[in-house]
């Protein structure tokens, strides 16, 4: 009877499992912007963001990402957007949210993806016009990358 008892409080665990700390985090970033059709390569758009971003213990992360442009190209504000990032570090964010041309005056609507020190998106507007972006800005991968490995225990 002792034997199995023994046997029966033994456990064990197979393979190494990763957790990660949760987290929160805001952060502002400034970057260079250039969008198809509007910035030349020598006069891309200064992109200014704040990203709120919360990572689970499964390095799964959400949060959202605001940002405001300004046209070196037309000396003017350009736009203002807001996008919901959802994703983790290793396959990056992918983004979508709304925001509002200052220079068109028309709403706009875009998707994309968010990685360390890059952002890339397509855009709709008011106007049904198309165009696409790349951003280069001064954040990193979002998120805490503290993690913990467990390794295999038998007890």
């Amino acid at each position: 009877m002792s034997l199995f008892a023994s046997q029966a409080a033994m456990s064990f665990q197979l393979l190494p499992t990763t957790t990660f700390s949760e987290h929160n985090e805001t952060q502002a970033y400034v970057g260079l912007q250039w969008f198809t059709g509007e910035t030349s390569l020598t006069k891309p758009n200064i992109a200014f963001g704040l990203r709120q971003t919360k990572t689970d213990v499964s390095n799964k992360i959400t949060g959202y990402d605001l940002s405001y442009t300004y046209s070196l190209e037309k000396s003017q504000s350009d736009a203002v957007r807001l996008g919901y990032l959802d994703g983790n570090c290793s396959s990056g964010l992918a983004t979508v949210g709304l925001g509002y041309s200052l220079k068109k005056g028309t709403v706009l609507g875009f998707a994309g993806f968010v990685g360390a020190y890059v952002k890339a998106f397509g855009e709709i507007d008011g106007n049904r016009n198309l165009g696409a972006g790349v951003e280069i800005n001064t954040l990193g991968c979002a998120g805490d990358r503290e993690s913990t490995t467990t390794t295999p225990v038998f007890n």
